[in-house]
């Protein structure tokens, strides 16, 4: 049975390939990002490998634009059966040569927007004591 996955940061590298990974199992699946190119791209990808899909424009950084996409996705695909936290940012450098702001950016993504995107996720899988999330965190170690 087609399940409903969403996915943060789903267009590029690993978001992506788990995007076309559940359209060719048939799921529907909600990516989210914030340029609208790529949801455009990633979007036609689900489509063309089998896949209902859903492109959302959300930061992730953004509790309300994350609330207000779980909430669309729930309306438009039906339940949500997985949520992906994988959206990322991240500076490589010497530390004194990364600003303040970069460093706020990178733990408002990486860290807001995974506890973001799982409480959205378990507002509605909560209730009906089903649903699996997923936090990718590969990249983070460098």
């Amino acid at each position: 049975m087609p399940r409903v996955i969403a996915i943060t940061g789903a267009t590029a590298g690993v978001g992506r390939a788990t995007a076309r990974r559940f359209a060719r199992e048939g799921d529907s699946v909600a990516v989210m990002a914030r340029g609208a190119e790529g949801l455009a791209a990633t979007v036609a990808d689900i489509k063309l490998l089998g896949g209902r899909a859903l492109g959302l424009t959300v930061d992730v950084a953004d509790a309300a634009q994350v609330e207000a996409a779980a909430a669309r996705i729930e309306r438009e695909l039906g339940p949500i059966d997985v949520w992906i936290n994988n959206a990322m940012v991240t500076a490589v450098g010497p530390v004194e040569a990364i600003a303040p702001s970069e460093f706020q950016r990178i733990t408002d993504v990486c860290y807001h927007g995974f506890v973001w995107g799982t409480r959205a996720a378990l507002f509605y899988m909560r209730p009906r004591n089903r649903g699996t999330i997923i936090q990718v965190g590969s990249a983070l170690a460098y």
